[in-house]
């Protein structure tokens, strides 16, 4: 599918996709597990609104945000 998702092209969409799934499975949120899944989403696509595309540091950032927020509600 050709076109563009929200200012993102679908070979951006295709990478922040995998990006969401790996870092969703990594931190054991579940399908239905709606609040944790928008938390990685907002993660990946923020840092994907500055420009950054590379799967790896998309991943990292998500799931260390994650954890970072989790921290904190804990304190």
């Amino acid at each position: 599918m050709k076109g563009t998702f929200g200012g993102f092209d679908s070979a951006q969409v295709d990478i922040l996709q995998m990006t969401f799934d790996i870092a969703c499975r990594e931190l054991g949120i579940t399908p239905s597990d709606e609040e944790g899944r928008a938390r990685v989403a907002k993660a990946v696509i923020t840092l994907a609104k500055a420009g950054q595309f590379d799967p790896d540091r998309l991943k990292v950032h998500a799931v260390s945000r994650f954890r970072e927020y989790d921290g904190e509600r804990l304190q």
